[in-house]
């Protein structure tokens, strides 16, 4: 894998010093690979999609314990044989949309992040064997979210950055994802929803980690236990599988990670299947199935939902605590929620006419999901 990216994927040197490369993606992609019996090695650059799109690229990144990738002085782009590229954008841009040329009076290309992403994608087709391209949809600078100059965030001040981080800042990583999937179709370019998925987690499941566990500033660099989950969610999104059961979190990691690592895991898993554009093809995956009529029996049996189509109630049949319902539209926005529910009931009477995707966490830390069509 090669990365055009920049600290929210390898973040070096930490505020904090770390044993190795904690404060990096790749170190945890590659243990966790290691752990699974799979091959890795990663390379990179720092810099933002304007930089990037100044092509080619060289090497800059070297780890402690992950091989690499690509050696710069030495051989070209096309003689390493990458076969995976993972490509970020900047985490505060996205006031406007992702059509728009950047705001900086050096951008005399009038470079906007699709138009520079688009420069990129079609470098590495010519120049990189057949592979995906993985866009890394990271988290938002949290300072405008903090009063004054102040650090650490207060309680409600990261709910609401929370908020933000799986609503409006992704819904700008949907609309950049969905220009690409269109203007370069020909390209393999999924998505791999890191900040929403962060944001719930740290709202739910991991709410108990304290502030300071997480962040070491407001850009937000983040300390070890943030670049794990971010690792996580990269191997299980690039590997289309779930990360192994039995792998062991290193002692670093804040226990509430290692106590529920498996719950973590199921939520992961959870998310990423369900992450879908509109007409139901997965955003992340190229070969796991996108819908559950693709796995096995026991798996289909979990939930089931009626009636559907609906006009105004969705009842849904479980064997287990439903301890959150989320209902989103095709663009995966937010539209109704509910912690708890009498009778396991829905009411879905609001909505417009159109089909909607239910998410339902159970007590287990598992997210169930499936599809509605919402009659008037």
């Amino acid at each position: 894998m090669f990365i055009f990216g920049h600290s929210l994927i390898d973040h070096r040197p930490p505020a904090t010093e770390t044993p190795s490369d904690e404060t990096t993606v790749p170190h945890w992609i590659y243990l966790l690979a290691q752990h699974a019996n799979h091959n890795y090695a990663a390379g990179g650059q720092y810099g933002f999609l304007q930089q990037h799109a100044n092509l080619p690229p060289f090497s800059q990144w070297g780890y402690d314990i992950v091989p690499g990738v690509w050696d710069s002085d030495f051989m070209s782009f096309q003689e390493a044989k990458i076969n995976s590229t993972m490509i970020t954008a900047g985490n505060f841009i996205q006031y406007q949309g992702p059509e728009l040329p950047y705001e900086d009076p050096n951008n005399t290309d009038q470079f906007s992040p699709i138009s520079a992403t688009e420069i990129i994608v079609d470098w590495l087709g010519e120049n990189t064997v057949d592979g995906n391209i993985y866009i890394y949809e990271n988290w938002p600078d949290m300072a405008g979210f903090i009063a004054g100059e102040g650090f650490p965030a207060s309680a409600s001040e990261f709910t609401a950055y929370n908020d933000y981080t799986r609503n409006a800042f992704h819904e700008w990583w949907i609309a950049y994802q969905d220009a690409l999937l269109e203007s370069r179709s020909e390209a393999n370019v999924r998505m791999i929803p890191v900040g929403p998925i962060l944001a719930d987690l740290l709202d739910g499941l991991l709410a108990d980690i304290p502030f300071e566990d997480l962040y070491e500033d407001n850009a937000p660099h983040g300390k070890p236990n943030i670049y794990f989950l971010a690792g996580l969610i990269s191997y299980m999104a690039v590997y289309e599988e779930k990360a192994p059961a039995d792998f062991e979190v290193p002692d670093l990691i804040h226990s509430e990670i290692s106590e529920h690592y498996v719950k973590v895991v199921n939520f992961i898993w959870d998310y990423l299947i369900a992450f879908n554009t509109g007409s139901g093809e997965s955003r992340v995956f190229t070969s796991v199935p996108s819908s559950l009529q693709d796995w096995p029996q026991h798996e289909m049996e979990r939930m089931v939902i009626f009636p559907n189509p609906s006009i105004d109630k969705i009842h849904i049949e479980i064997d287990e605590e439903i301890m959150n319902v989320e209902v989103r539209n095709t663009l995966g926005q937010l539209l109704i929620e509910q912690n708890g529910l009498q009778l396991n009931l829905v009411n879905v009477k609001s909505l417009q006419a159109g089909q909607y995707l239910i998410l339902v966490q159970t007590k287990s830390g598992h997210i169930h999901n499936a599809s509605f069509i919402k009659l008037e």
